[in-house]
């Protein structure tokens, strides 16, 4: 009994809460107040207002904690474990991502990403279900918030799959049932989450619901898919997704100074924070121009940026202390909350040219492959590429990934994994630490004890 409380806890949240947390005064989200009379999950969903707040409260929870999955975590932890930074001081949270010594015991990976992740897709099977289920809701609104559910689903598995390898795929809201799954195969997962973004492709519109790009259209979740493709390596699919989100009319490149700004036309979607800029900005930025940034861009991704390379100078800062000279992520400006300019973005158009660049250079479309690895080359300030080949093309956008996604969403990470460059690379960056077991991350011992169907990772 008392382990049925704690998996309740880890994957249970009462349907209110969502409600509670999605009545914030902004013209961003519906306003809702919480009402005795939605008490039960099927009342929520016999009104549009309540059914899209339940919707907004799901966004609302992926900012309202610090330094969790969606709101900047996968950025600062992911980025430590491969070569982009390291941490300027010696601290127990960020060490063994840095040392890649993690235990299963340490705390971030059950706090800022398993329960955060779990929690978040138990809400949303929730909302699957209540949708499904009712009768009440307009046409629109109904197929609007089933495709952002789909949508939200998939793109907390692909999180998951990509951090920890197998993990248990939870597509109800049966806890009792829930709570003995066992770890599912990556193959298996991936199939859901292709699954559900072709329906939410379907289901969703281009146009976004609400402003600032903060609630997903079709083209996010077109871009996810396409970015999915290009982990399964189905090359010629992912040619495809990326082709109609840059030819969709709906983005263009930003200049280096404003791709990051609240108002930006190359965000694709971006989570917004009720009265706060981003968890990277607080997070990278210094409190002063005097003191060693909190973590420091590491050699192997300064030498990286070519000479002409103006993202080097956008979207690097530095801070001189004692002679020594500090490079950190800029690509957010702002550490706190005034102005709020910036909000989390997850998706921009460059990603797209890159995903297409490598879809092109497996299908031997080398150049098609080399136009769109130039479109991102040519607003970062430099010359056509010189590769000719497939292996130097290759090299070429993996480069460019390095220096244009760096610090973002643990692109860097799940680069080397998925193209199998971590050994190589990371054997040689972090020698004498590194070890091959280390590209998953342990499963929480906590949740180990929970639901002992589940089998922890190789070297752990």
């Amino acid at each position: 009994m008392k382990d049925r409380q704690v998996i309740k806890s880890i994957y249970l949240l009462p349907i209110l809460y969502l409600l509670g947390i999605a009545s914030i005064k902004c013209e961003k989200f519906v306003d809702i107040a919480p009402s005795p009379d939605l008490i039960a999950t099927s009342a929520i969903f016999q009104d549009n207002k309540t059914a899209t707040a339940a919707i907004n409260g799901v966004y609302y929870q992926m900012r309202s904690s610090s330094l969790s999955l969606a709101n900047g975590a996968i950025s600062l932890y992911p980025g430590l474990s491969a070569d982009e930074f390291f941490n300027s001081a010696s601290n127990a949270n960020t060490d063994p991502f840095l040392l890649n010594a993690i235990l299963p015991t340490t705390g971030i990976i059950g706090g800022s990403f398993w329960r955060p992740a779990y929690q978040s897709i138990y809400k949303i099977n929730s909302i699957i279900e209540g949708l499904t289920s009712s009768n009440a809701l307009t046409d629109t609104v109904k197929k609007q918030l089933l495709g952002e559910a789909k949508f939200l689903r998939s793109f907390y598995y692909f999180q998951l799959v990509n951090l920890f390898g197998d993990v248990p795929l939870i597509l109800s809201t049966n806890y009792q049932d829930n709570a003995t799954v066992p770890r599912t195969p990556i193959n298996t997962i991936y199939k859901q989450i292709t699954t559900d973004l072709k329906e939410a492709k379907e289901l969703l519109k281009s146009n976004y619901p609400a402003s600032l790009r903060s609630r997903p259209n079709r083209w996010t979740a077109t871009a996810l898919l396409a970015r999915v493709y290009l982990y399964l390596k189905d090359w010629n699919n992912a040619e495809i997704e990326a082709t109609a989100t840059i030819t969709s009319g709906a983005y263009s490149l930003a200049s280096l100074a404003t791709v990051f700004q609240a108002s930006s036309n190359e965000t694709i979607w971006q989570i917004l924070s009720e009265g706060a800029n981003t968890a990277e900005g607080a997070t990278f930025i210094p409190s002063s121009t005097t003191v060693r940034p909190p973590y420091i861009i590491t050699n192997d991704l300064l030498n990286r940026f070519e000479t002409g390379d103006n993202r080097k100078g956008s979207w690097l800062s530095s801070n001189t202390v004692t002679g020594q000279v500090y490079y950190y992520p800029f690509k957010y400006k702002l550490r706190t909350n005034t102005p709020i300019n910036e909000y989390e973005i997850v998706f921009r158009l460059a990603e797209q040219y890159l995903i297409r660049a490598e879809a092109r250079n497996e299908q031997n479309n080398f150049n098609g492959a080399k136009d769109d690895l130039n479109t991102i080359r040519t607003r970062a300030g430099l010359g056509n590429t010189t590769a000719n080949d497939k292996s130097s093309i290759f090299l070429a956008i993996e480069k460019e990934r390095q220096t244009e996604m760096f610090a973002e969403w643990g692109h860097r990470w799940f680069d080397l994994k998925r193209t199998d460059r971590a050994n190589d690379i990371l054997s040689m960056a972090k020698h004498p630490n590194w070890k091959s077991t280390a590209v998953w991350y342990p499963l929480p011992q906590s949740e180990l004890l929970i639901n002992t169907f589940l089998v922890q990772n190789p070297g752990y």
